[in-house]
């Protein structure tokens, strides 16, 4: 019979322990971010060998139920009104809509890991809350449009007497968008930033409220919401001028830029050196920053593990990328020359490499984790794990 009980999960309830069914073994590690106990069950922890990491300990009194939500939850009024007391432990997003205090009634508490959105109203009305991320909090009343809302000719005709919000931007560079339309509707506008042609400016900043940032761009701007590729097939489909929300890459046949009208990047640009002061000529805002393109070699990916070998980079003269890797192991073989010159490790968490290439590597890293060698207690670990139950789950109930 094992020795040791090693717990890891997100959530821990502990309420029901009995002392029996644990007594036996001679520790008990509990790793959580949550730990849901009860008096009765805190007397039961002190008695048992039990060493416990976690975020949070909840103590919850009585019969309450525990609804856990791992991704996106709702609450809204027209769901039946429980006839237990809850709890709620939510790893993601949780909106609550407008009418809903009969539902949250029967609440005793909430944590949040991640987002809560919900109108002003009904965030003053909650209590127990406990919140390890971002609020978004609505005027009553208002209509919820999604992030990046985009305010267009059809809009306008579909547009109702109300105030519409969004947490994130509204986009308003539609040439067809009728401002007095909107405005013999009784229709206006709150976000936090509002991204809106020249000409459209005058005419709709009374709808805007006064607290969103403006970013005014030319009119026939497109706003971009994703990853591009600055080719003649992007200059196709959305025109010469561009505002892109995520980053830019510039290909070695950069016959585009000739093109290029205008260019606002909120993200980063990757552009071949003998293409970089022809780019900066054209370029009007960037919030990120503007890196050297190395010449297209390999590129390896979004792999759990990477091991980078002597005789793949010989078979690259442009050399490897190796990005968003967990683990990347380099062989011991390498020369030092070869990996300065061929290889690239962006956005790995981890990388593995004997000591004597740790100079090399760390000249070659951006945005890693660690660097360093294999742990040299194997053997130690293997004992320790034949003594241990391993218990691994997104919920686990003592």
């Amino acid at each position: 019979m094992a020795k040791k009980l090693l717990i890891n999960c997100a959530s821990c309830d502990a309420r029901k322990i009995r002392e029996d069914d644990y007594a036996h073994y001679e520790a008990i590690n509990i790793n959580t971010a949550a730990l849901f106990t009860s008096p009765e069950a805190k007397a039961v922890l002190n008695r048992l060998p039990v060493s416990i990491d976690c975020a949070n300990v909840i103590e919850l009194e009585g019969d309450v139920d525990l609804r856990t939500v791992n991704g996106r939850g709702e609450i809204r009024s027209e769901d039946a009104v429980p006839e237990r007391k809850f709890y709620m432990l939510v790893n993601g997003v949780l909106n609550i809509g407008p009418d809903t205090r009969k539902q949250l009634a029967q609440c005793v508490g909430m944590t949040i890991n991640g987002a809560l959105k919900c109108p002003e109203s009904v965030y003053a009305s909650l209590s127990g809350v406990m919140i390890n991320g971002s609020v978004a909090c609505y005027p009553d009343g208002a209509i919820v449009l999604k992030r990046n809302a985009v305010i267009d000719g059809l809009f306008a005709l579909r547009a109702k007497s109300a105030l519409y919000w969004t947490e994130r931007r509204m986009i308003m560079v539609d040439a067809e968008l009728d401002a007095e339309a909107l405005k013999s509707k009784g229709a206006s506008f709150s976000s936090k930033e509002v991204i809106i042609a020249r000409s459209k400016v005058e005419a709709m900043l009374g709808l805007i409220d006064e607290r969103a940032e403006l970013t005014i761009v030319p009119d026939g701007t497109a706003v971009v919401l994703d990853d591009i590729t600055l080719d003649a097939a992007a200059l196709h489909r959305h025109g010469k001028r561009l505002y892109v929300i995520g980053d830019v890459t510039v290909p070695e046949n950069a016959s585009a830029l000739n093109e290029l009208e205008y260019l606002n990047i909120r993200g980063d640009a990757r552009v071949p050196e003998q293409h970089r002061e022809k780019f900066l000529d054209k370029l009007a805002d960037i919030s990120g920053e503007v890196k050297l393109a190395r010449p297209k070699g390999a590129s390896i990916v979004d792999k759990p593990i990477v091991k980078v070998t002597k005789w793949m980079l010989e078979q690259q003269p442009a050399g490897i990328e190796v990005i968003d890797c967990a683990v990347v192991k380099i062989a011991d073989d390498i020369p030092k020359e070869l990996l300065a010159e061929r290889l690239r490790i962006e956005d790995c968490g981890v990388v593995k490499c004997g000591e004597e290439l740790e100079d090399t590597i760390a000249m070659v890293c951006e945005n890693v984790g660690r660097i360093g060698g294999e742990s040299d207690s194997v053997m130690a670990g293997l004992k320790d794990m034949m003594e241990t139950k391993f218990i691994n789950a997104a919920e686990y109930i003592l």
